[in-house]
C-alpha cells in the first residue's frame, strides 16, 4: 500500500498505538511528533517523524510541504491535546487553534479527510478550559466541508494511562487504606487503547463513518468506587475506602498543578471524577462493527503491564524508540 497518514501527536501516549496500527495495517505514515514528557516513536522504514508545533500555522511549514509532496496523503488523525493546565489561552492555542491550522493545511494540500480526537468532557455540564476548546476544535470540523469523523472516548485505559497509573498510585500509596473522592458513585466508561487505535484506523477508509460522531468506550459502565474494587480484586489485596472531601482534592490539584511537571492529579481531573461517563457506542457498533475487549481482561492486561511500577509512568522520561519490523 502506498498510501500515508498524517498523525498529531504521533510520539504521544495514544499516538504511539495509533502510528503501530497504521504499520500493521500497511499505512505508511508521516508522524507529527511534540515536546512530550514520555515520548515513544517506532523505528521503521515507513514512518518518517517531523518536529511540528500545532498551534503554528502549517500552510508554510517548509519540512511538513517536503513531506507530503508528490504523495498519495489520504487523512490526518488529529490525535494532539492540551493536558494537565488550566489556562484557557493554552488549551485554546492547541486544542482548538490547532485543529483550524490542520484545516488550513488540509485544504491548502487537497486532504480531505481529517479524524478528530475529542474527549468525553465535550459531553459533560462543567467542561473546564480543556473540554470548552477541545468542544470549539470539534466543532471548527464539524461545521466545515471534510469529510471528517469524531470520536469521542472516555478514560483511554492502557498500560501508559496517565488516569490509570494515578488511579494505582492513590490506591497503593497508603497501607491498608484507599482515599476515596466523594463517595464514588459516579461512573467510569474506560476504552481500552489498543480497541481505540485499531478503530481509529478502520474507520479511515470506511465511508459509513464520514461526517459522523462517535462516542467510543468499553463494554461495561462502571462506578469509580467498583472500578477502584476491581482493580483490588485483581491485585488480590484488600483495602478500606476512606472518603476525601471534593473541595480538599480540588486545592489540592490546583497545588500539584503548579508544583508538579506531571501532577498526580488536577482540579480539572477531579471535577471529571465527579461527573457521570456512559456514553452510547450503539453508532460505532452498526457502522464498524465495534466489539470491545471486555474490561476485566482489559484491565487484567494493564495492571500485568504495570506491576507495581506506576510511579514510572506518572514521571518525565527518556524518548524510547522501539523497533517494529517490516
Amino acid at each position: 500500500m502506498n498510501k500515508f497518514v498524517i498523525v498529531t501527536g504521533a510520539n504521544g501516549y495514544l499516538g504511539y498505538y495509533v502510528c503501530k496500527e497504521l504499520l500493521n495495517q500497511n499505512y505508511k505514515v508521516i508522524g507529527l511528533k511534540h515536546n512530550h514528557f514520555a515520548s515513544r516513536i517506532i523505528k521503521n522504514e515507513h514512518i518518517e517523524y517531523i518536529d511540528f508545533d500545532i498551534t503554528k500555522e502549517h500552510t508554510t511549514n517548509e519540512q511538513l510541504l517536503r513531506a507530503t509532496k508528490n504523495k498519495d496523503v489520504i487523512g490526518i488523525l488529529n490525535l494532539a491535546a492540551l493536558l494537565g493546565s488550566s489556562d484557557y489561552n493554552s488549551n485554546f492555542a492547541v486544542n482548538a487553534n490547532g485543529v483550524q491550522n490542520l484545516i488550513n493545511f488540509a485544504k491548502k494540500v487537497g486532504i480531505d479527510r481529517i479524524i478528530q480526537i475529542s474527549s468525553v468532557v465535550v459531553l459533560k455540564k462543567i467542561k473546564g478550559p480543556y473540554g470548552e476548546t477541545k468542544l470549539i476544535g470539534q466543532n471548527y470540523l464539524t461545521e466545515s466541508n471534510f469529510n471528517y469523523t469524531v470520536f469521542i472516548p472516555a478514560m483511554i485505559m492502557g498500560p501508559e494511562s496517565l488516569g490509570l497509573n494515578r488511579v494505582l498510585k492513590n490506591v497503593f500509596r497508603i497501607p491498608f487504606f484507599i482515599p476515596l473522592i466523594g463517595r464514588g458513585k459516579q461512573t467510569q466508561h474506560p476504552i481500552f487503547v489498543e480497541d481505540f487505535a485499531k478503530y481509529i484506523v478502520k474507520s479511515i477508509n470506511e465511508p459509513r463513518s464520514y461526517r459522523k460522531i462517535y462516542e467510543i468506550a468499553g463494554d461495561t459502565v462502571i462506578s469509580f468506587k467498583d472500578f477502584i474494587s476491581l482493580i483490588i480484586k485483581i491485585k488480590k489485596q484488600n483495602k478500606i475506602f476512606i472518603p476525601v472531601p471534593p473541595l480538599f482534592a480540588k486545592a489540592l490539584g490546583k497545588i500539584f498543578q503548579k508544583t508538579q511537571k506531571v501532577p498526580l492529579f488536577t482540579s480539572e481531573h477531579v471535577k471529571g471524577i465527579l461527573q457521570d461517563s456512559r456514553l452510547d457506542t450503539t453508532a460505532i457498533k452498526n457502522d464498524l462493527d465495534f466489539i470491545p475487549t471486555p474490561l476485566e481482561q482489559a484491565l487484567e492486561h494493564c495492571l500485568d503491564k504495570i506491576g507495581n511500577n506506576w510511579d514510572y509512568y506518572l514521571k518525565p522520561r527518556k524518548e524510547q524508540i522501539v523497533k517494529q519490523s517490516e
